[in-house]
């Protein structure tokens, strides 16, 4: 029982400097690849008044790594595992901004 609970605290600790590791060499690069998603598809949905799934095709394979929701009147975008996320919000009038 006592080796299990070991295994496991290890596999958790591995899985965390697993994370902080991809956190570390792809950060800034997942920060902007979400954003640009987030803010893009907020326009393309809610001031174009298109698709989702059509403006999703629009982002290309290469942001295939970026996942996004539309909730309400805005759209979250993040790079699985926790590397990173961000939202962009519609606001009538005005267009989208990021937050």
């Amino acid at each position: 029982m006592r080796s299990v609970r070991r295994i496991a605290a290890i596999l958790g600790v591995l899985l965390l400097a697993g994370v902080a590791g991809l956190r570390m060499r792809f950060g800034e690069q997942a920060d902007i690849g979400a954003g640009y998603g987030a803010k893009h598809l907020c326009s393309c949905v809610f001031v174009a008044g298109r698709d989702y799934d059509a403006c999703r095709r629009d982002l290309g394979p290469e942001m295939d790594p970026v996942k996004s929701t539309v909730l309400g009147d805005t759209v979250e975008a993040w790079v699985p595992p926790l590397i990173a996320g961000r939202i962009a919000r519609f606001h009538e009038g005005t267009g989208c901004t990021l937050e």
